[in-house]
């Protein structure tokens, strides 16, 4: 990139003279990018978004008042342009020419699909020149210079991402900065046609001319499909008023239900007299039409959060941790209770009302003392850093790290200590990216690398001061009633046949109907309803069918929704789009989600505080408009922040509660289905004990009450057990889902066995199940179920000390590329129908590089814990561990429920048996695969059909 002076500021005032009837403010072209202005909280607690206007075009031109005249339109062929630079009134006389590509081939589309535009981001940027722009392998939009295609397709995967982002073209130079307004209108309109077929308009609504560099579609599956693609010498003129109007078509592009596409436009502002070389970059959003698009969102009343008070540790605490919980002399008498306590705790995972506040604290601290010290871990003296060209981007070397820093995550915070002879400078920043060979940093300001001392991550306490401000509202009554629960008083009983079912499948199924009937009606008030859900029984449908019958039977109540996780809040979300209107329901993210939204549904998107890809602090009319609010059990104590009135919901949801930790799942309970001593709301905790719970690194904590979910230990009281009679539990306090919806019977048979005492049906789909059943390679041809044993040699990553098997991270690909490429019984696999599971974060690392080479993009690979939850027709397990005496944690009898129950038609686990029946609960799996003649003592190769060669990846097992 040549090096371009920066613009004088007299020179910019005169060229401000320019844009005064431009949509720009004054001073936009001389005022740099700032992301600590961009990214700024204010001095609340929580940060609010300056107000922002979004365009809306439609698929039909619209006459604009401020056109000095009506300019001519001009239309190119197949891509090219068909005028060169040349005066203004040449420009004015040009009338549209030139003919549109055809194609055969493509199947017919709709004749009435519509689309709609929204403005997303206008960038103004420096220079950055490329002698050459290759298509095949350049980026044209941030116009970087890559090495081939799967470098270009991994930028736009990882740089831009799934909604392309322009936070490249922002960052390789400080003086880049966004602009509020858009310099063009752009209207597409989707053609009749045997090919898809776009005609794109695009009108320069600027006072000045723009020369128009490129313009690309952008398909949400990493490719670029050129509109128009002029160069230096090959720019479009476009006069104030003046229409580009091409129809172009492309063979290539999959148009997928709910997707969104980009239109990315550059442009160069062209000044008389002036050698202006400023570019204009600008992003569009375009999607199907809906009449939701039409409404124009009125503008809101932020609510104001109270500041949390700071989070502090005791004395206690931290020498209690110093001496590693074991007794010592200088203890105080203050010491030795919370000792006590704390032995309280581990004395079979149990709390007590007496202690409950106290015990959920002190644990709470500790967590926190923990990862201080952890982070501490991360801290860098006389680091070597080095600086993203033109940016204030700062790459740290995972190498230098004493250990690998694999709690740090992106949008954490991070401190630069530099000093400067006497002066000592303080820059903070946040984590950009986290990559196994670097951390990225972007600061708040320039800093001179050579002088920095210190690098310090940050711990962000919020999580830790909104739970122990959720303790601190849970008084003694609140307690014993919600948390001890002995009684209930409930509410009236209604019958089923009163229900009219939205969801006709849950009317032939008794246990959800009575579910649904006792949670609208409030049968265990005011304990906890606890709806039991093993794997693929279908929780979250009867979450959403009880949410969506309180809704219209109870059209005076408001209801709260949360969940553990993101993606949890975002699946019931656009669940219960559809079964309650939009403008009922409100998604709650957190300001730390921003980033991420392009990985959002559209659909949810647009009913949340993220919606038109701008963030909104929480505000009056999202909360006392929309009778439904979802958000994740931390966001939700932003609600008790903003002072949600008194007794506003009438239901609280928690889903997935057997993976939080109890102290979590009063965030959401205290303050907001309670309020003083009196409950105020039924509280529905959805999930499944049996499953992973929550998780920690700390292992002290794991030998305590803070391991324990609320949900699994209120299951152990005398209110939720079974009766010794019936053997059933009482349907007003529970419910347990029986029928499993997701796998072949084979597949459930085990843990069915094994943790849910036999009481689920298989129930699936014979299409969903037996897919994978007389797959020629399976042992036992009517059982989808493989176990591959594996004798590979596993070894330690030096830097993170987890495990791989390089071994058995080859036969994974194996059975991956014969499904890819043969599929399953003649009918085709896709990358995004197979997950691959293993228990260690190195592993997982190791088997994304190898399917990266492989171009596999779609294909998943994860732990248990970020399977749980999650459904694949195809799963594939890699255990690592081989030839050793114990298998580690992967004893752990919740992470094999979670990983064998993800699969819907086929399951394949690979790893050493000598090993793994070091684990009785391995052993009894291993047996139930012999007994099922499922075990696969080799890859078998199939007989050549017609002369055909065999594929090298389908040879002979690497054992």
């Amino acid at each position: 990139m040549d090096k371009v002076d920066a613009i004088g500021e007299s020179r910019v005032a005169k060229l401000i003279n320019y844009f005064q009837q431009m949509p720009f403010t004054k001073d936009e072209f001389a005022k740099p990018y700032d992301k600590r202005e961009a990214d700024a909280e204010p001095k609340s607690d929580y940060p609010l978004a300056e107000d922002t206007v979004e365009t809306e075009s439609h698929v039909s031109p619209v006459e604009d008042d401020e056109c000095q005249e009506p300019q001519s339109k001009i239309q190119k062929t197949n891509g090219q342009p068909n005028q060169t630079e040349s005066n203004q009134d040449e420009d004015e006389d040009l009338a549209r020419t030139g003919d549109t590509r055809k194609t055969s081939n493509s199947p017919t589309l709709e004749l009435d699909q519509q689309w709609t535009i929204k403005h997303k981001q206008t960038v103004v940027r420096r220079p950055r020149y490329l002698s050459r722009i290759n298509p095949s392998k350049d980026c044209p939009i941030c116009l970087e210079e890559l090495r081939n295609n799967y470098q270009l397709r991994r930028h736009l995967r990882t740089d831009h991402g799934r909604d392309f982002s322009l936070v490249p073209v922002l960052d390789y130079d400080q003086r880049n900065h966004p602009i509020d307004r858009p310099v063009f209108k752009v209207n597409v309109q989707q053609l009749p046609s045997t090919a898809i077929t776009f005609l794109i308009n695009i009108e320069n609504k600027s006072s000045v001319t723009m020369a128009l560099n490129s313009a690309y579609i952008f398909d949400g599956n990493y490719q670029l499909f050129p509109i128009f693609t002029g160069n230096q010498d090959e720019q479009l003129r476009m006069v104030p008023g003046y229409e580009f109007e091409e129809e172009v078509t492309f063979d290539d592009l999959m148009l997928a239900k709910g997707r969104i596409y980009s239109l990315i436009i550059s442009a160069t502002p062209i000044i008389p007299d002036e050698d202006f070389d400023w570019f204009i970059v600008e992003q569009y959003h375009f999607k199907e039409k809906d009449d939701e698009d039409e409404k124009i969102k009125p503008k809101k009343t932020q609510l104001k959060l109270e500041k949390l008070y700071p989070y502090e540790l005791s004395r206690s605490v931290q020498a209690l941790y110093r001496t590693n919980f074991k007794e010592n002399r200088k203890y105080t008498e203050q010491d030795r209770d919370l000792l006590r306590l704390i032995e309280r705790s581990k004395q079979d995972k149990l709390l007590t009302p007496d202690s409950y506040r106290e015990q959920l604290e002190l644990l709470n601290q500790f967590e926190v003392k923990h990862l201080l010290e952890q982070f501490g871990d991360y801290t860098l003296t006389k680091p070597s850093i080095k600086r993203r060209d033109g940016s204030r981007c700062y790459y740290i070397s995972t190498k230098q790290f004493k250990k690998k820093p694999s709690l740090l995550c992106e949008d954490g915070n991070v401190l630069f200590i530099a000093q400067e002879g006497y002066l000592t400078s303080k820059v903070f920043g946040t984590i950009e990216e986290i990559t196994p060979k670097s951390v990225t940093c972007h600061m708040q300001g320039l800093v001179n690398m050579r002088c920095v001392t210190k690098v310090i991550f940050l711990l962000n306490k919020t999580t830790f001061q909104l739970e122990r401000n959720a303790v601190a509202l849970m008084s003694t009554p609140l307690i014993e009633s919600i948390c001890f629960p002995e009684v209930i008083t409930g509410g009236p009983l209604e019958p089923i046949s009163s229900f009219q079912w939205i969801r006709q499948s849950v009317a032939s199924n008794e246990e959800q109907m009575v579910a649904i009937r006792n949670i609208v009606n409030q049968t265990a008030f005011p304990a906890p309803y606890i709806l039991f859900g093993p794997p693929g029984t279908g929780k979250t449908s009867t979450l959403v069918e009880a949410i969506a019958q309180i809704y219209h039977r109870r059209p005076n109540v408001n209801i709260l929704v949360t969940a553990t996780s993101n993606f949890a809040a975002n699946e019931l979300t656009s669940r219960l789009l559809e079964v309650i209107p939009d403008e009922q329901i409100f998604r709650f993210f957190s300001y730390a989600f921003f980033k991420k939204a392009h990985y959002i549904d559209w659909n949810v998107l647009d009913v949340s505080n993220l919606a038109g890809q701008s963030y909104s602090s929480l505000c009056y009319e999202d909360i006392y408009t929309c009778r439904v609010v979802v958000a994740t059990l931390t966001t939700a104590g932003r609600l008790i922040q903003a002072n949600i009135k008194s007794k506003h919901f009438s239901y609280v949801f928690i889903d997935e509660c057997g993976s939080a930790k109890e102290i979590s799942s009063l965030i959401p309970i205290a303050g907001l289905a309670t309020h003083g001593d009196e409950i105020n709301a039924s509280v529905v905790l959805a999930g499944d004990p049996k499953q992973l719970g929550p998780v920690f690194e700390y292992e002290f904590l794991k030998q305590t009450t803070h391991s324990v979910s609320m949900l699994e230990r209120l299951m152990n009281l005398p209110l939720y057990a079974k009766d010794h009679v019936t053997n059933e539990y009482n349907p007003n306090v529970l419910t347990l889902l029986r029928d499993n919806f997701r796998s072949h019977d084979t597949l459930i048979n085990f843990s069915n066995d094994v943790f849910y005492e036999g009481k689920l049906r298989a129930k699936a789909s014979p299409d969903k199940k037996n897919l994978a059943v007389d797959w020629w390679r399976l042992p036992n041809r009517q059982v989808p179920l493989i176990f591959h044993p594996t004798s590979g040699t596993m070894q330690e990553d030096k830097m993170s000390y987890s495990l791989f098997n390089e071994s058995e991270a080859l036969q994974v690909v194996r059975y991956v590329s014969d499904l890819l490429k043969n599929g399953l019984n003649e009918n085709p696999v896709k990358q995004s129908d197979i997950g691959i599971l293993t228990f260690y974060a190195r592993q997982v690392s190791f088997i994304k590089h190898m399917c990266l080479q492989r171009k596999w993009y779609d294909v998943e690979i994860g732990s248990a814990e970020q399977y749980q939850g999650r459904e694949k027709a195809i799963i594939v397990i890699s255990t690592v561990r081989s030839i050793y005496n114990r298998v580690g944690f992967l004893s752990n009898p919740k992470r094999l429920n979670v990983a064998l129950t993800r699969a819907c038609s086929l399951l394949i686990v690979i790893g050493c048996e000598y090993t793994l029946e070091k684990d009785p609960l391995w052993e009894t799996f291993i047996r139930y695969c012999r007994r099922n003649c499922a075990v696969a003592y080799s890859f078998p190769t199939p007989e050549p059909k017609n002369g055909e060669d065999i594929d090298e990846d389908c040879g002979s097992s690497s054992d």
